[in-house]
């Protein structure tokens, strides 16, 4: 009968957590909501009612499919025609519904998902302390009873416990005296309402229909409260990875500032040995500095000055003057629908020299990205192409910087840091750390940015609007920091307005003029800014070569080519340059007729052509000695760089994240206090007390296991975006990644622990016999916390998409839960006791049940201290009994419970390397 009444409870607590999986989809569909809301498509209360109606057919789906399996495998109650069977169906239907519209309600008036989870986390963990369950009435404190009787769960539970037990054991207890306690206890009552008595349920019971009543009064209440949050509140949501910018009256003035970041700059430069101090100023002198710098110019000016000082000097990395030459590419892919093999782009030639800004036009957005990847080395190509005489590898690669259209960035770093992180990886290890440091300081210079430096990407205040290009801006600082002689850029201007478009061009030229090549895709390129390169490459719809040589001012090389040919198109005043050259090609915007020329045979007949095959075969035998150079490693930094540094930055992450790290030892510290004023200083005066003693620890590791395991699922996918960047930059080995943040999250983990442990056991006196005690008892809380931990991570690893991680974890730990020989003891454990026996949160609650119940029984003399039931029978000796506890196990427990932490974060890193999914798309 315990386990009939357990499986009541658990089922409520599965049906309930399975729906927590609501709670992102929910978040995200927020943005439309605020669209459609500011568009005044519909009225909220309309959107409300929608969404209700919407969850009806699902949420009795998942009650029905519960019900069908819990039921019938449980073999309950088909008493009274059945009727026991529908009111579970009934009851887990409203209670499904209900957890759907409470984590409805918890999106609307949470800012980001740490939010939510924490939340819901907490409520959760309210809903499940006083459903009357895992402490019994009688020893719940006065202050808290009334929280009792207003939680849904708990008339849940007492509802489910009524229509089993009253219908399904109507013998008489007379018939089971001296074979079943309760029925000593009420010998007048039937078994089922003798066991209701026992436990304390039958005044709840009396009123059938109140349960069904409370449960619908909480819907109500939870959409009511929906509606108002989503009337009155709004978030401004942007993508973590992007500079977001905050109104604010303050705007941060570097021309203010410049004394302070004069002082940051120089000083670690003066506590350094390596620096020489005659080539640095002193900080005395840096107010003279600015001083001299305000009256005499412009801060841009000053920020120049000072950096030509530093290259002249010799000081900067120096850039290696690189050629880029590519010859006869073409690739080709292969349709996995008609399996056929199409062409993305043929024979294409060219070249670039330093200082030279090459534009990609033409084609297709695929030709174009194809083919910049081809000339990253990052996609294989057949054809000839070299850079400095080195073939695509790693040597080629790190040559190469490439700029990606989407700018992912971490946002818990700094601008300055990240730039930092990327020069660690990406620079050789002959580049010190002093040498390092002054190039970041130069790229923040050269590019701008030196006022947005130490603020963080993900909270950068930027009162002028320019949001999109500084972080265009920080993309290719990135790269720079990289020190790379080709830089590679993939729709640079998308997305940009004219402002920030001229300022993403200005560094271009900036970038080109310090010796380095640039190579741009472009797509919807006016004469402005085609007239800022001095190469064009234009690609016909088909992939072919239309044309390889100089824009000219205005275009007018370029036009010049074109309006030459034969039967061209004429040339309007009124068009543009790029008009007239894209509609010629039959690419305009509005697109003509296929065109009569083909431009690709005109241009490799042409006078043109010819001067460029010249070029590049001068250009072959200039650099031809460079290929036999020695190989190079996979990666620029050494293992143990790579390591620290990904380390370095995680650890940045979770320190900065205080929404996920604060947060979390913020609920932690709740949990304590919660669940220690709830179980205060309860004795072991009767069966009562030692069972609700022993639930506080089922509930402790229950709560602690279920919320760390689904609070790292969307922690890890927040900045996946970031790792295929530099995934695909070859910037470290990637089991560094997941490697990084199991170990992160060790000491957030040991302190978490501690403060559970510390405030909620110091107040219920549980596991505090003496501090060896009570040190053990927090050491295989944190050890399992940790592997609950792992668990998530490797099923966020393993599943595609993070939504389903968290429904995966969802049912795994429930089934966990179930199995862990508490609620169901393993004596009734039929099919399943190798989920019993596989199970760490068996094995957290047998350890520490015997940490604070275990007393030596055998050896205790007639004056025995050890606690006692009223019959005189041991408490420890009845637990043992009960729950098939061995104090000498407690070793082997710890040792599996260590081994399952460590097969877990294994799993996690083997699932990260091995599965596509977590590699990044090349093409």
């Amino acid at each position: 009968m315990n386990s009939i009444r357990a499986l009541g409870f658990v089922s409520t607590m599965s049906i309930m957590l399975i729906n927590l999986v609501q709670l992102p989809l929910y978040m995200l569909q927020r943005p439309i909501f605020y669209k459609h809301k500011a568009q005044r498509f519909f009225r909220v209360s309309s959107y409300i009612v929608a969404n209700c109606i919407v969850n009806l057919p699902q949420t009795l789906l998942e009650a029905l499919i519960y019900t069908l399996f819990a039921y019938f495998l449980a073999g309950l109650s088909m008493a009274g025609k059945g009727s026991p069977l529908f009111a579970y169906l009934a009851l887990l239907f409203l209670v499904a519904y209900f957890g759907s519209s409470v984590f409805f309600f918890l999106s609307t008036i949470s800012s980001i998902p740490e939010v939510g989870n924490a939340l819901a986390g907490l409520l959760v963990s309210i809903f499940l302390l006083f459903s009357g369950f895992v402490i019994y009435p009688s020893n719940m404190p006065n202050y808290w009873k009334w929280l009792m009787y207003v939680n849904p769960v708990h008339w849940a539970n007492v509802s489910f416990c009524r229509f089993q037990f009253i219908e399904g054991y109507p013998d008489p207890c007379s018939n089971y005296l001296g074979q079943l306690p309760f029925c000593d206890q009420f010998p007048t009552m039937t078994v089922g309402k003798a066991y209701l008595a026992f436990h304390e349920l039958s005044e709840d019971s009396k009123r059938p229909w109140l349960p069904y009543v409370i449960l619908l009064g909480w819907i109500a209440f939870a959409n009511i409260l929906t509606l108002l949050g989503l009337k009155n509140i709004e978030f401004v949501e942007t993508s973590q990875s992007l500079p977001y910018v905050r109104k604010s009256t303050t705007v941060y003035n570097y021309e203010e500032d410049a004394d302070s970041e004069s002082q940051s700059n120089y000083s670690f430069s003066q506590n350094s040995e390596k620096y020489d101090a005659s080539t640095y100023p002193s900080p005395q002198n840096s107010g003279t500095i600015y001083r001299k710098m305000k009256n005499n110019g412009t801060v841009d000016a000053w920020m120049e000055e000072f950096r030509v000082d530093i290259e002249r000097n010799g000081l900067g990395i120096p850039v290696e003057p690189v050629t880029l030459l590519f010859e006869g590419l073409s690739f080709t892919r292969y349709n996995e629908g008609n399996k056929e093999r199409s062409s993305v782009f043929s024979n294409i030639t060219g070249y670039a020299e330093p200082q030279n800004m090459l534009a990609l036009l033409g084609g297709t957005r695929t030709n174009k990205a194809t083919l910049l990847k081809c000339l990253a080395g990052r996609v294989p190509c057949t054809g000839n192409l070299q850079a400095n005489g080195f073939r695509p590898g790693a040597p080629f690669c790190r040559l190469i910087g490439y700029v990606e259209k989407l700018d992912a960035h971490q946002p818990y770093l700094s601008i300055r840091e990240s730039l930092q992180f990327s020069a660690a990886l990406r620079l050789g290890k002959e580049v010190g750390s002093m040498m390092r440091n002054i190039h970041v300081e130069l790229v923040l210079s050269q590019l701008g940015l030196l006022p947005y430096s130490n603020q963080l990407v993900g909270s950068l205040c930027d009162s002028t609007g320019k949001t999109f290009e500084i972080a265009k801006t920080l993309t290719i600082a990135v790269e720079l920091a990289a020190n790379p002689g080709i830089l590679l850029l993939e729709e640079p201007m998308l997305g940009l307005d004219t402002t920030g478009t001229s300022t993403v061009l200005n560094v271009l030229s900036k970038v080109s003029r310090s010796g380095r090549v640039i190579v741009a895709s472009l797509t919807h390129a006016n004469g402005r800014i085609l007239s800022s390169f001095d190469l064009a490459l234009i690609l016909t719809e088909e992939g072919h070569q239309a044309y390889f040589g100089p824009v000219g001012y205005n275009c007018n090389e370029l036009l010049e080519y074109f309006t030459s040919i034969p039967k061209a198109p004429r040339y309007s005043e009124n068009a543009t340059p790029v008009n007239f050259v894209m509609r010629a090609l039959g690419l305009g915007i509005r697109k003509g007729q296929t065109p009569q020329i083909n431009y690709a045979e005109t241009y490799q007949t042409s006078f043109l052509q010819e001067i460029n095959s010249k070029t590049i075969s001068n250009a072959k035998k200039l650099i031809k000695e460079r290929a036999s150079e020695d190989q190079f490693s996979t990666y620029s930094a050494p293992y143990s760089r790579q390591a620290i540094w990904v380390l370095l930055r995680t650890q940045r992450f979770l320190w900065r994240n205080v929404q996920y790290t604060y947060g979390r030892l913020i609920g932690c510290i709740m949990i304590g206090l919660l669940m220690g004023s709830l179980y205060y200083q309860i004795e072991y005066k009767d069966t009562y007390g030692a069972t609700s003693r022993m639930l506080y620890i089922y509930m402790q590791v229950l709560l602690i296991g279920v919320i760390s395991a689904n609070n790292v699922i969307p922690q890890i996918g927040t900045d996946r975006l970031v790792y295929f960047r530099e995934k695909r930059a070859g910037m470290y080995l990637p089991v560094f990644y997941p490697v990084s943040w199991a170990v992160g999250e060790i000491p957030y983990i040991f302190i978490a622990t501690l403060a559970v442990v510390g405030i909620g056991n110091g107040m219920a006196g549980i596991g505090t016999g003496s501090m060896a005690e009570f040190l053990q008892y927090w050491l295989v809380l944190f050890i399992f916390t940790l592997c609950v931990t792992y668990f998530g991570m490797m099923i966020t690893f393993l599943a595609p998409l993070p939504t389903l991680a968290a429904f995966a974890v969802s049912i795994v730990t429930s089934m966990w839960v179930s199995a862990s020989g508490v609620v169901v003891v393993l004596s009734d454990i039929r099919f399943y006791r190798w989920m019993y026996w596989s199970n760490p949160f068996q094995f957290a609650m047998n350890v520490m049940t015997s940490i604070s119940f275990y007393c030596n029984t055998k050896e205790c003399a007639a004056n025995c201290g050890c606690p006692r039931f009223p019959d005189g029978s041991y408490v420890w000796d009845k637990l043992a009994l009960l729950r098939s506890l061995d104090h000498g196990r407690m070793d082997t427990d710890i040792l599996k419970l260590s081994a399952m932490c460590v097969l877990f974060a294994s799993l996690a890193f083997i699932f990260f390397i091995v599965l596509k999914h977590n590699s990044p798309p090349q093409s």
